[in-house]
C-alpha cells in the first residue's frame, strides 16, 4: 500500500519518511516523485501549477526538453508576483505568528493522522490551512461573508469549479477597467482609498456581479474574484490593516519634513492578483454562528478561537463586508458604517460571554477540544477551566509574546499570554 502524500505548507511534497524541498530538490528527485506519485499528487493537496491549464502544460514542455534547470522553471510557473495566498493579509488577533506553538500541540495530543477538524471561528483560516497538513477534512466556518470568501475558496476549490485560465483572463479585464463614482466613491473615496482606486473598487466590484449574472463565471470563480478584490483593497487601504478608523494624511506626500506621513502603498493603483489555490473539495466552509452550527458538526478534533475583548470585528472590517456583499446600505459618521448589530458577537459582551461558551462547549461532538485563548480575555480563567472540565481532564499549554498597544497609533510592545487549552472529551 502506498504511503500517503501529503503537502507541508512550510516545506514542499514529502512522504512521512522525508520531505522534497522545492527550493533544492535535484532534478531526479522531482521528475521520480511525479512519475511515481502522479495520480496521488493530483488527486491530493497540492500546489495548483501542476494541475491548471497552462501551468501543467508548461510543466509538460519542460520536462520533455529535458531541461537541466528545470526545477528553476518549475517555480517560475508559479508567477509568484501575479497570486497571492490566504496569509497574504493583515487580521486582528491572527494566529499566523502562534502558528509553530498552536500547531504542534495540536499535532503532539491529537496525533498526525486526524480525521476531521472544525475551525468554528476560522477568522481568515491560517489554522485551518495548517492543519490540512494533518486531517483528511476541515470544516471552517466564520460569521462574516468577508472571511467566509477566504475559507471557501482557499480551502475548498476544485478543479471542476475553477477554471485557472479563465480567472487569469478575468482579473486581466479587471485590471483594466477605468473608474467610476459611485457607490465606493461616494463613501470611501478620499478616506479609505484614493479617488482613483474608489472609483476602480467601484468599477470592478460591479462588473464581477455583472459577470455572474450573464453566467461567464461560476458561483466559485466569483467568490475568487471577489476575494482577489479584497486582497487587493486591503494592500492600497489608507489603514492600519482594520477599518475602525482611517488615517490623516491621505493626499500629503508619503514623506514630510523627514517623517513619514503615509504608506506609499495608499498611492499605487489598485491591482488585482488570484488566488494560489490547493485544490481539496473534501473540505467546507461555512457563515453561520459558531454556537449554532456547533450543533450539527461532528468533528474528532475541535479548534475554538473565538473573540477575547470587547472589539468587535465587524467594527474592524465593516467596509471590507459592506463591499464584498454589495447591498449598497446607508453608511453613517465619519467611519462610515452600516447598520450590523446582526454580525456582532456575544463573546465580546462581558454579560453574554460565559454564558455563550458554556453552551459551545455542551453542544460540542468531538474526541478533543482544543481553545486558544488570549491572557487579556473577557472571559476569566476559572470559569474557563470550570466549563471545559465538564467534558474531560484539562490541560494548558502557554506561549509568551508581545504585542503592540491599546489600538492604532498605539506603538509601545506589551507581554501577553497566548493559552491552549485542551480536553480529551471524556463526557458526552
Amino acid at each position: 500500500m502506498k504511503k500517503k502524500i501529503r503537502y507541508n505548507i512550510n516545506a514542499g511534497f514529502g512522504q512521512d519518511n522525508g520531505t522534497y524541498r522545492m527550493q533544492s530538490a535535484d532534478i531526479k528527485g522531482i521528475l521520480a516523485l511525479l512519475k511515481t506519485e502522479k495520480d496521488t499528487l493530483l488527486s491530493y493537496k497540492n500546489l495548483d501549477f501542476f494541475k491548471t491549464d497552462i501551468d501543467k502544460d508548461k510543466l509538460n514542455s519542460m520536462v520533455n526538453t529535458g531541461d537541466k534547470n528545470v526545477m528553476s522553471g518549475i517555480i517560475q510557473c508559479l508567477n509568484t508576483e501575479n497570486v497571492f495566498e490566504l496569509s497574504n493579509r493583515k487580521y486582528l488577533g491572527s494566529k499566523s505568528n502562534l502558528l509553530s506553538f498552536i500547531g504542534p500541540v495540536i499535532v503532539q495530543n491529537a496525533g498526525k493522522n486526524i480525521e476531521s477538524f472544525f475551525d468554528p471561528f476560522a477568522g481568515t483560516g491560517v489554522v485551518s490551512r495548517w492543519m490540512q497538513q494533518y486531517a483528511d477534512r476541515v470544516i471552517a466556518n466564520d460569521i462574516l461573508f468577508s472571511n467566509y470568501l477566504g475559507l471557501k475558496v482557499f480551502l475548498t476549490s476544485s478543479r471542476e469549479e475553477v477554471s485557472v485560465l479563465k480567472l487569469k483572463n478575468f482579473i486581466t479585464c479587471l485590471n483594466a477597467l477605468e473608474p467610476v463614482r459611485g457607490y465606493v466613491f461616494t463613501n470611501f473615496a478620499g478616506t479609505y482609498f484614493t479617488d482613483h482606486n474608489a472609483g476602480k473598487i467601484e468599477a470592478i466590484r460591479e462588473e464581477i456581479s455583472q459577470l455572474y449574472r450573464e453566467k461567464k463565471c461560476t458561483l466559485h470563480e466569483k467568490n475568487a474574484l471577489l476575494l482577489s478584490l479584497l486582497y487587493a483593497m486591503d494592500k492600497c487601504a489608507n489603514t492600519v490593516g482594520q477599518y475602525d478608523a482611517f488615517l490623516k494624511h491621505i493626499g500629503s506626500a508619503v514623506m514630510t519634513g523627514g517623517k513619514h506621513k503615509i504608506d506609499s502603498n495608499v498611492y499605487k493603483p489598485i491591482t488585482l492578483r488570484r488566488p494560489f489555490f490547493f485544490f481539496d473539495n473534501r473540505n467546507k466552509a461555512y457563515q453561520c454562528d459558531a454556537n449554532q452550527l456547533a450543533n450539527s458538526i461532528k468533528a474528532e478534533v475541535t479548534y475554538l478561537d473565538p473573540p477575547y475583548n470587547h472589539r468587535q470585528y465587524i467594527n474592524c472590517y465593516h467596509l471590507l463586508e459592506n463591499i464584498m456583499l454589495w447591498d449598497k446600505p446607508i453608511t453613517l459618521g465619519k467611519t462610515r458604517k452600516f447598520s450590523r448589530d446582526h454580525l456582532k458577537s456575544d463573546y465580546s459582551r462581558k454579560s453574554k460571554a460565559v454564558k455563550r461558551f458554556a453552551e459551545l462547549i455542551n453542544s460540542l461532538m468531538c474526541r478533543h477540544i482544543f481553545l486558544s485563548y488570549n491572557s487579556e480575555g473577557i472571559i476569566q480563567d476559572k470559569d474557563i477551566c470550570t466549563i471545559l472540565k465538564t467534558r474531560g481532564r484539562l490541560e494548558i499549554f502557554e506561549k509568551k509574546y508581545t504585542i503592540f498597544g491599546h489600538g492604532a497609533g498605539v506603538s509601545k510592545k506589551r507581554p501577553v499570554t497566548e493559552r491552549l487549552f485542551h480536553v480529551k472529551v471524556e463526557k458526552n
